[in-house]
């Protein structure tokens, strides 16, 4: 996978061992700026022959979020997708949709997102129990069908060229690299990092997970560390559940990026190498990440971010009606993916206020809604999402005649189809819903076609609009995402 990309590049349309992967990522990519410029070659040629390569984008193909342009010479953000697996043994190079790599130990995946200016990250865990669309790659029965399934099938059924495309169907980010972490070594990687310290507020003994700690802070080993992160059972807080336990692994995470950042493995060269060696040797990537002088690239670009600079969040989600042992996105992950789509600040953080300058003034629409014909789908999940913006659309003169149900499947967002030839419809069209995806179909005739996916906005008034009557007001205000920084105490809830 390619990134930074510019905008004479390519055209492109697009549970707790992930936590611990993001952790090694980070601190791989940190300590291979101090071993490519002060170890010698063959340990270099050595830590680079232990991460394994797979290639996804000829598999993946161009229809995929598109990136925003990036001026000549300048950086973009970057979008890394890293997931956990207990065995990556049976993934070959170039076996990108290879089923056995993850399996039944595959949990939850974090998109971590760095800032073009690279003045801030943030790392979004995607509960592997969230039920959403999983594209035909992730079908079990090799049937080619979009269904509706859990998160973490798409890794353990199509690989990770399949859990990227499902990311990026459900999200509309364009995801630029990725990362898998073979767990059996993460205790070897602790070990080498000298230990983590973390916090517990009461004494625990979690017989299911073998996590045997005090109240208060402790520093832990490998194996304890793992019990950390994976325990649900017996620990005040999670009651059982994957979701109970998320605040936990992410304060493992933000001690990491202290421990990291303070220098104290980096000053050290024998336990950086020896760091390196576990972490290169559990680690799986696109090929634009496979050596110690690509993670040094990397590294550098964000060697100004402070912990106060570093996020984790998690997709706000809900209840899912069909099975309560499920869990589906609310409509406030919109708002986070928007951000990250945008390269913005968080919704509701003191940044993103601030930044809340006026949009500027979009392009003049050359075709009035009166001349226009549309039909509506709804693909939401939510009952009368089609008829409400049949009504909204009708209100500014938009001829819609239909407005119904889409096929299963339908992406995140709003698609607007339109015939060849009729692009400026559309574009009136798509004024009315943000951030809608403008797709030419030639085999459509007299009409622009709306498909309203997971996520969708509402309907808000073109410029060109006919008529005065007001539109009703079914918005609800963007809420607040909240995080966690990497420099916060460990020991605060």
């Amino acid at each position: 996978m390619t990134s930074p990309r510019t905008a004479a590049g390519r055209h492109v349309r697009a549970r707790s061992r992930a936590r611990r992967a993001v952790a090694v990522v980070a601190t791989t990519a940190a300590g291979a700026v101090v071993v490519a410029g002060a170890a010698g070659a063959a340990v270099v040629a050595h830590l680079d022959g232990n991460i394994t390569s797979v290639e996804v984008d000829s598999v993946l193909g161009d229809d995929r979020p598109e990136p925003a342009p990036v001026a000549e010479g300048e950086t973009g953000p970057l979008n890394i997708l890293v997931m956990g697996s207990d065995d990556r043994s049976q993934l070959r190079d170039g076996d990108a949709f290879g089923g056995d790599i993850g399996g039944g130990g595959s949990d939850t995946t974090l998109l971590v997102h760095l800032s073009a200016d690279r003045d801030r990250a943030v790392a979004v865990s995607i509960p592997r129990d969230s039920m959403v669309q999983v594209p035909a790659c992730g079908d079990p029965r090799g049937e080619g069908r979009t269904r509706t399934a859990m998160f973490n099938s798409a890794l353990a059924e199509g690989g990770p060229a399949c859990a990227i495309e499902t990311v990026e169907d459900n999200t509309r980010i364009p995801i630029d690299h990725f990362a898998i972490v073979d767990f059996d070594g993460f205790q070897d990687v602790v070990d080498a990092l000298g230990g983590v310290e973390v916090c517990l507020p009461e004494a625990v003994q979690d017989p299911k997970s073998g996590l045997d700690l005090p109240a208060g802070t402790s520093e832990v080993s490998g194996e304890q560390a793992l019990a950390y992160v994976r325990a649900r059972y017996n620990v005040p807080g999670t009651e059982g559940s994957d979701i109970g336990r998320i605040g936990r692994q992410q304060q493992f995470l933000s001690s990491v990026v202290q421990e990291v950042t303070s220098a104290q493995i980096l000053l050290r060269p024998d336990r950086l190498v020896r760091f390196l060696d576990a972490a290169t040797a559990s680690l799986t990537t696109d090929p634009g990440l496979d050596s110690i002088g690509d993670l040094t690239r990397l590294a550098q670009s964000a060697s100004g971010l402070r912990p106060d600079d570093v996020s984790f969040v998690t997709v706000p989600f809900e209840a899912y009606a069909p099975d309560p042992n499920r869990l589906q996105w609310a409509p406030q992950a919109e708002d986070l993916w928007a951000s990250i789509r945008e390269d913005a600040p968080l919704p509701g953080s003191p940044e993103a206020e601030a930044a809340a300058d006026p949009a500027p003034a979009p392009a003049p629409l050359t075709v009035s809604p009166g001349s226009i014909t549309v039909e509506v789908y709804n693909g939401t999940g939510e009952g009368g999402r089609a008829g409400e913006a049949q009504a909204d659309l009708q209100l500014q003169g938009f001829t819609v005649p239909v407005a119904g149900n889409a096929e299963p499947g339908a992406p995140a967002g709003v698609r607007v189809t339109y015939p060849t030839g009729e692009e400026d419809a559309a574009e009136t069209v798509a004024a009315a819903f943000p951030g809608a995806n403008v797709v030419e179909d030639p085999s459509l005739q007299g009409r622009v076609v709306v498909t309203l996916g997971p996520g969708a906005p509402d309907v808000v008034e073109v410029p060109n609009r006919l008529g005065d009557q007001p539109l009703p007001d079914r918005s609800e205000p963007a809420t607040a995402i909240e995080a966690r920084s990497a420099s916060e105490d460990i020991c605060a809830s």
